[in-house]
């Protein structure tokens, strides 16, 4: 019921944009309207109630199939006759601009239904991501060009910035050039310039066009640990994923903590406070318990050379878990290859690797050549030889995406960075309004394109009013940001295949105006219904499509 409740109040929305769209032109240049429907079919009737009423001469209701919506005018339709008193204010007697701004005022309103949802998206948000940097991406132009974390961007190019998303507009506006950073750093400034490399897009498929990346993440690393084999860390009862929360009573909220508190330790105990999950077995149930333990960890003498399997914080093992290997893939090169669970990676093609980006970076940009990989099991590191693997895997919404990989899970090791106040928050929701929309325009258009180019599969890009309901309230789940960011996502994508040139969509009409238009005439009556009846069959086989596509998605993909 909950699915269905988000499914209707999606759905309800974006028809009612659209067909008031067509309803308001209407009305602006006095057509007759007769019905303004919600849903196809009769009215809603409960008992003696119904969802229609009628106050002049135009019929509101709401009906029983959800599926669309229509507007019903005088003269629409060309096979039925108008009459006499009628006809000043049939839709066919219209000029052709006034035609033209009725039947497009559907995805008109469709597309525009966006900015108001974005404007009060951003307006509502009154945190921003400070413009500091939380960490870098190992071996990014940012890194070495010695940025650090914590360091704060004051400008880009002599353009001042203040918010994560400010720096990152002045970097995409370089369009890969060079730039110049004025950075603080305990109160001292320093110029830096960087010249960004492509951001890394897994999937290829780049919707929103080339991007830049300098390697810097507004994220920190966050305070999950790595624990090598025998090593005191070990020994003192630290498990890999714990996650550290104090030392020595001092709490710890990223892994820099962790480096600096350690690092001047002297040699002798200390107590560790840790969170680590357990499975607690209930029946044929496994149910994780968060567990909150207190252990004593020796810190070795820094007397010399240690052995390499203590590498960590300050010789105790001890390190961030972000190269753990979470689980791993059957089938798949990992797997093939012998790496298992709680192994580390180490090094790519001979290059160390420090961060999980920069391993992902290096397997994307393979183009299917082996690579050879260093792994610690253990004590032990051993080098392997593999070749990336096309993994295609369901997404929440069980679609497939398709990335080079190989084979093995992550943890994300992140925690949020630095927060400030929103500044000139009612100007930056009016900008974000109109950018955020033009971003989904292009990211729908490339999608177009992606499937035409058959980057991406139609039967898993195309889906039905099943999917749509999935999506409506899973993202209803997540809160009402998700919801609304998917409503304004859709409603753009609702007024975009309404304006393609297909008889019966609002596009083909438009079509058939341009053509009238030109030959300063209308088009036939048997040649726009002949054209009708196919735009129908197209339109059918699309919902049948559509349809197929979610029954083998929600349904036979399940057994």
């Amino acid at each position: 019921m909950t699915t269905l409740f988000w499914f209707v109040v999606l759905v309800g929305i974006l028809i009612f944009a659209h067909e008031g769209g067509h309803f308001t032109f209407a009305k602006l240049f006095r057509v007759k309207v007769l019905t303004f429907s919600l849903g196809f079919g009769t009215p809603i009737r409960l008992g003696r109630f119904k969802l229609s009423f009628k106050p002049g001469e135009t019929e509101y209701r709401i009906a029983w199939f959800p599926i669309g919506g229509f507007v019903r005018m005088v003269g629409d339709d060309p096979t039925e006759e108008v009459p006499p008193e009628d006809l000043p204010r049939a839709f066919s007697s219209q000029k052709v601009w006034k035609r033209f701004l009725i039947i497009f005022g559907g995805p008109l309103f469709s597309i525009c239904l966006a900015l108001p949802i974005f404007f009060f998206y951003n307006l509502l948000q009154d945190r921003a991501a400070a413009a500091q940097v939380g960490s870098l991406v190992a071996g990014s132009p940012a890194a070495q060009a010695g940025l650090r974390p914590g360091d704060k961007v004051l400008e880009v190019d002599g353009r001042r910035v203040a918010t994560w998303g400010e720096l990152d507009d002045a970097v995409q506006d370089g369009n890969g050039q060079a730039v110049r950073l004025l950075v603080e750093r305990r109160g001292q400034r320093l110029q830096v310039v960087v010249k960004p490399y492509h951001e890394l897009s897994e999937d290829q498929l780049e919707l929103l066009g080339k991007r830049w990346d300098l390697g810097l993440r507004h994220e920190r690393q966050g305070n999950l640990v790595g624990v090598v084999a025998e090593s005191p860390a070990w020994r003192a009862g630290l498990r890999t994923w714990d996650r550290l929360l104090a030392i020595g009573g001092v709490p710890v909220l990223e892994w820099l903590d962790v480096e600096e508190l350690l690092g001047h330790l002297g040699p002798g105990p200390v107590v560790l406070t840790v969170l680590r999950e357990v499975a607690l077995e209930a029946g044929a149930v496994k149910i994780p318990v968060p567990v909150l333990l207190e252990l004593l960890l020796l810190v070795p003498a820094k007397d010399g050379a240690l052995p390499q399997y203590l590498a960590g914080v300050a010789g105790t093992g001890l390190e961030a878990a972000d190269l753990y290997i979470k689980d791993v893939s059957p089938g798949l090169p990992a797997q093939k290859s012998g790496i298992v669970k709680g192994d580390k990676l180490l090094a790519i093609d001979g290059r160390p690797i420090k961060c999980w980006e920069q391993f992902s970076r290096a397997v994307a940009g393979s183009a299917g050549r082996s690579l050879r990989l260093d792994v610690r099991h253990g004590r032990q590191v051993r080098t392997i030889e593999f070749v990336p693997e096309v993994i295609t895997q369901k997404n929440e919404f069980r679609q497939e995406t398709r990335k080079l990989g190989l084979g093995v899970v992550y943890q994300r090791n992140l925690v949020a960075g630095r927060m400030i106040p929103r500044p000139h928050r009612l100007q930056h929701a009016l900008v974000a309004s109109f950018t955020d929309t033009g971003n989904v325009i292009i990211m729908n258009t490339m999608g177009f394109v992606r499937i035409f180019q058959g980057r991406v599969k139609a039967s898993e890009a195309i889906g039905g009013p099943i999917m749509i309901a999935d999506i409506a309230a899973k993202t209803a789940r997540k809160g009402w940001r998700e919801f609304v960011q998917m409503m304004a996502f859709l409603s753009v994508l609702l007024g975009m295949l309404n304006l393609l040139p297909i008889p019966i969509l609002d596009g083909g009409h438009i079509m058939f105006l341009a053509i009238e238009a030109v030959r300063r005439k209308p088009v036939s009556i048997k040649t726009r219904l002949a054209a009708g009846y196919v735009g129908f069959a197209l339109l059918a086989a699309l919902m049948i499509f559509a349809f197929s596509n979610d029954i083998q998605r929600y349904w036979f993909s399940s057994f």
